[in-house]
């Protein structure tokens, strides 16, 4: 195999090489281990230390920067070796990356999951996945890291072996040693997602590598994760509102009977699919509120923490989340969520609205059904800044509408302000509800200046993601051009004095050069890069405020939502 093809490049461009020599990745797995034993086992390692400690085996090994994301790479395997190897193998997955097969020969199928290789034999993956199943591993073969995420959080795999460019694992197994996942990372040797090559030898070797158990145990919150994403399973969900429903409303032909259907298609919209981000905030502000860090323990025992009006709390926070998203869809006029058609898109516009609407009352009904259980005192506090919560963000739903239409004018500010109104009272009331519940003691006004940094910053994502290829849920590029709403990359644009060329774009003919016209002048003014300094500064004002805060369990879901929330997928 030739070795003139293309090297690694990172997200941000610079040249993030694999080293081709085996010598040289030998000995920088060497140096990897020797300096990860100084870090901090207590909760994973942050890409800030990982390039320290990068930067450092390098050097001393006289190796240049193009080596900087694969030494991370071997920073991190060796910090979670020991925690890995102690996963038993039934319950590790491995993660194969579909560029390793030959595309002239492969006869494998795709589905939604990714490839089901035929076991032709023409390429490593048959081989490397036969061996992996054999040992008992589950095998994914996929590009990206959602599949096997979602495998863990269903409670099927805890712990990971991954194949990848170093690219997707810049991007992909961040998130998941974030989680506290044990991981095991193995970069391919060359990009260009066609017949690459990886290290067989070496995967094998971690496929089977086993200890009995780990004397380190690294915080995780995979169980908060799994026992909030168990609320929402069918059985669970049905017991929990079965007392506040009509009779008849969870049957399979409820949506057919007219007294019925506003509430069978509630429930329904409360299934379907998501982040469960809101509800998990509550969940473990609870229980860090109530057990401190020992919620974060490996081995916790979730299920026996939440109890059941946390749960009903949890599940009102999401029936008012999913409340704002039928209403959001109609005012923005997106025909697909959760790769489904929309509410409204599907039963028209005025159902949809009375969905809306009949989700929002079942969320204040859940809280206010928990003043015996949890005390008045609290429940009250709870139901006031849930109220303040829909205030805000109807009010930044209604300065975004003001603006559709509206020329020139647009400040950064003013999306900022739009984008703290919609989205930071969310994440405010999610923690407030949580903690309340919990009856700990915690810095009020620093976890709304927390929520707005963080609301802030998620909007911007938002816009950004806006602008990505396979961002989900989009039909098309660029549909907040088309739509005309207020991001900040139309302030930032609006402020360098591009407004005329916005308008002049935007009115193309073809709604394809439309966006490819936005596309160019935003490029051009420098949007995409403020944009992403903005969330940069965000993020850190959101850490520093995490290690302000007291107690240290609430700091550390703090910091955890930060680095989880505000984590940014470039094309």
């Amino acid at each position: 195999m030739s070795d003139d093809r293309a090297p690694q490049v990172d997200a941000g461009g610079a040249t993030n090489q694999a080293p081709q020599d085996v010598a040289v990745r030998t000995q920088i797995r060497a140096v990897a281990s020797e300096l990860a034993c100084d870090l901090a086992r207590d909760t994973p390692p942050s890409r800030e230390h990982l390039a320290e400690r990068g930067r450092a085996a390098l050097k001393r090994l006289g190796l240049p920067e193009e080596f900087l994301g694969w030494a991370m790479v071997a920073i991190n395997n060796a910090f979670w070796r020991e925690q890995y190897e102690a996963v038993p193998v039934q319950r590790r997955l491995l993660l194969l990356p579909k560029c390793l097969r030959d595309p002239a020969v492969c006869r494998a199928s795709f589905d939604s999951v990714g490839l089901h290789c035929a076991q032709c034999g023409a390429c490593l993956i048959a081989e490397l996945s036969r061996d992996a199943e054999q040992t008992g591993y589950s095998v994914i073969i996929a590009e990206g890291t959602s599949s096997v995420i979602m495998k863990v959080l269903e409670g099927e795999a805890d712990a990971i072996l991954g194949v990848a460019c170093l690219h997707s694992l810049d991007e992909s197994f961040d998130a998941i040693s974030e989680l506290g996942v044990p991981n095991q990372a193995i970069p391919l040797l060359y990009d260009g997602c066609v017949s690459t090559e990886c290290e067989p030898d070496v995967i094998r070797g971690l496929l089977l590598a086993e200890r009995v158990s780990s004397a380190v145990r690294t915080r995780t919150a995979i169980p908060l994760l799994r026992v909030t994403r168990g609320v929402f399973e069918s059985d669970s969900l049905d017991d929990l509102l079965q007392p506040f429903l009509t009779d008849g409303a969870l049957t399979d032909d409820a949506v057919t009977e007219p007294l019925l259907e506003t509430e069978a298609l509630g429930v329904e919209w409360l299934r379907r699919g998501g982040k469960r981000l809101r509800p998990f905030v509550t969940v473990a502000a609870w229980a860090l509120g109530r057990h401190g860090l020992d919620a974060l323990a490996a081995g916790a025992d979730a299920q026996a923490m939440l109890i059941a009006p946390v749960r009903s709390l949890a599940v009102a926070i999401e029936a008012l989340h999913k409340a704002s998203l039928i209403h959001d869809d109609i005012a923005d006029g997106d025909e697909f969520r959760y790769g489904r058609p929309t509410l409204h898109v599907s039963h028209g516009v005025g159902r949809a609205v009375n969905v809306g609407d009949w989700l929002v009352g079942l969320g204040y009904r859940l809280i206010a059904a928990q003043a015996e259980a949890l005390g008045a005192e609290r429940v009250t506090p709870i139901l006031a800044r849930l109220a303040s919560a829909q205030l805000a963000l109807s009010r930044g739903q209604g300065a975004e509408l003001a603006w559709i239409g509206r020329e020139g004018g647009l400040r950064p500010v003013d999306a900022l302000q739009i984008g703290a109104l919609k989205t930071a009272p969310a994440f405010e009331v999610a923690l407030f509800a949580g903690l309340c519940a919990a009856g700990a003691e915690f810095d009020d006004p620093l976890i709304r200046r927390f929520s707005t940094y963080l609301g802030e910053a998620y909007q911007v994502l938002n816009d950004l993601e806006d602008w990505r290829p396979d961002a989900s849920n989009k039909v098309a590029l660029g549909r907040d051009v088309l739509t005309g709403r207020p991001t900040i990359l139309r302030a930032f644009a609006t402020e360098a004095g591009r407004w005329d060329g916005l308008a002049e774009a935007a009115e193309a003919d073809d709604a394809q050069a439309a966006v490819m016209a936005v596309r160019a002048l935003y490029e051009a003014c420098g949007a995409f890069e403020r944009a992403r300094a903005l969330v940069d500064g965000l993020r850190g004002r959101c850490l520093s405020l995490a290690a302000e805060t007291r107690p240290e369990a609430l700091g550390e879901l703090l910091r955890f939502l930060t680095r989880t929330v505000l984590r940014e997928r470039r094309p």
